[in-house]
Parts: structure tokens; C-alpha cells; sequence
């Protein structure tokens, strides 16, 4: 892939396409025992925040899934000729609370493009912007990135955190990865085919996926601000995060109306970075 490549495909930025879906209170109810989040944090009227998540699942058939089980067909999935496809990280806007039980829209659109080089060779760089609607206004606004790439070594850096302030222990094993692929349809094997991530994709073991990691710092947010309702959130994915242990939720020092918190991975490194606020941050463009 050669960023010459990349000019030919740029014709798919600006496809969108809208799809419906009634947000039945299932899924919540699913992934809370998927947490193990006490009864008081069991969603009721409206979700909390990441779990749109659960819904507007992508419907590829499996026999046109690529070979790492992810989607690599559809309307708005441009066909990037590299191996691999990870979450890199997605920025939010939550303009009023998503509610279970009613009929809710979700518009996406490829939204840019880009073209990198790095250790792994060319990457690629995707960002959708998708609106979720209730009753003709917008609910959330979330712009999520995804990067294509060749396999990895297993060797990718593990940048330093700072101070933690605090901190959270989620018990994350194998039953909770698989529960989590099937709640959100990821059918990607690097999450529940130890072999494939090993022989194929390069890693040392399974990989917790980008965004459960950002579902358990939203809800460690929630369980200790329950009186900040999230307006704003950038989630960051900064190394990967594999399974062999809890995964651990720190906080670092509050400025102003907004808290870093990250997921730590290896001995006190930074897998996944998110900066939430309880105040709006304008546009996101």
C-alpha cells in the first residue's frame, strides 16, 4: 500500500449511510453481567455512556469477513489492502441521554483518510463520524478511527503513565472478551482465537479490545462521579492491552472539569488514555 494507492481510494470519503434500530434494554441488561457492575450502576431508562455500542451491529455476511474476522466489505469499509485492522481510538459528544426502549437512528460517514508509515510499514487511517438521533435530535456524535496495518511483531512500545491518583480493578478473563465480542457482533479473532493472535497477528497472547477498555474507564468515571454526567470524551488507544490479568483503571489529577484516566498495561505503562469532561467541547470538527 503506497500512499499514491491511497489517492485512488479517496472517493469513498463523504459515503454515508443511515440506519434504524429500536435500543432494546437486552443488551444492557447483558453487558452489566458482563461487568459485574453492582444492581445501583444496572442501566434503566438510558444508557450510559459507550454503551450505543451494543446496537446498530454490522450485518457482513461471515463468508465475506477477512481473514482476522473482520468486516473488510460494505458500504463504508474502502478496501485497504493491508493485513490488519485495529480501533485506534474515537472522540465523543453526548448531547442528551440515549434511551432505552425507543426508536433511534444512526447516520455514519467516512469522514477523512490518511496515509502513514510507521515500524509496522504503511498505515492506513480511517475516521468515521456517525450521529446517533432520538426523536429527530442528536443524541451523541462520535467520530471513531480505526487503522489499517501489516502484522506485528508483538514488540509495539508501551508508553510511561503519570501518578496515579486513584485506581479501579475490573476481573477481565476470557468469558468476559468472548461475552463482550458477542454483545457488540466482533467477530475479530486477535479477541477469542489465542492461536490466530499468536501465529498470525503476531502478539503474545489475546488482545483486550480498545472498546471494552474505554467502556470500563467511562464506567470508573461514572462509579466515581455519579453527579458529572460525561458531555465530552476522547479515548486514545496507546499500546495493546493483553490478557494475563485484571485490567486496572487509573486515575490521574482532576483539572478543572476534566480527569485523565488510562488502563495500565504492563509494569505501570499506559494502554488506553481517555480525557472525559462533564463540559461540552464545542465542535469536534
Amino acid at each position: 500500500m503506497t500512499e499514491q494507492e491511497l489517492q485512488a481510494l479517496q472517493s469513498w470519503v463523504g459515503r454515508s449511510k443511515t440506519v434504524v434500530e429500536v435500543l432494546s434494554p437486552v443488551p444492557a441488561r447483558s453487558l452489566a453481567a458482563t461487568l459485574s457492575l453492582p444492581v445501583a450502576l444496572h442501566p434503566r431508562d438510558i444508557l450510559p455512556p459507550l454503551w450505543h455500542w451494543l446496537y446498530f451491529h454490522d450485518d457482513t455476511p461471515s463468508d465475506q469477513l477477512g481473514e482476522d474476522g473482520a468486516p473488510r466489505t460494505g458500504a463504508l469499509m474502502p478496501p485497504v489492502p493491508l493485513e490488519q485492522l485495529m480501533w485506534a481510538g474515537a472522540e465523543f459528544e453526548f448531547l442528551r441521554p440515549l434511551r432505552i426502549g425507543v426508536e433511534t437512528s444512526k447516520r455514519s460517514t467516512i469522514a477523512e483518510m490518511r496515509y502513514k508509515s510507521g515500524r509496522r510499514g504503511p498505515m492506513v487511517f480511517v475516521t468515521w463520524e456517525h450521529c446517533y438521533e432520538q426523536d429527530r435530535q442528536p443524541a451523541v456524535i462520535e467520530r471513531s478511527r480505526a487503522v489499517f496495518l501489516g502484522a506485528s511483531d508483538g514488540t509495539a512500545a508501551v508508553p510511561d503513565a503519570p501518578v496515579s491518583a486513584g485506581r479501579a480493578v475490573w476481573p477481565v478473563n476470557e468469558a468476559v472478551l468472548f461475552r463482550y465480542s458477542a454483545l457488540t457482533f466482533n467477530s475479530h479473532r486477535i479477541h477469542y482465537d489465542r492461536d490466530y493472535a499468536r501465529e498470525i497477528g503476531g502478539y503474545p497472547g489475546l488482545i483486550v479490545h480498545g472498546p471494552l477498555q474505554a467502556t470500563l474507564l467511562a464506567e470508573s468515571y461514572r462509579a466515581w462521579h455519579p453527579e458529572r454526567p460525561l458531555a465530552h470524551a476522547v479515548c486514545r488507544a496507546r499500546a495493546p492491552l493483553f490478557l494475563g490479568a485484571p485490567v486496572i483503571v487509573h486515575a490521574g489529577r482532576e483539572e478543572g472539569d476534566s480527569l485523565t484516566l488510562w488502563t495500565e498495561a504492563g509494569a505501570g505503562g499506559m494502554a488506553m488514555e481517555a480525557v472525559f469532561s462533564s463540559q461540552a467541547a464545542g465542535n469536534m470538527r
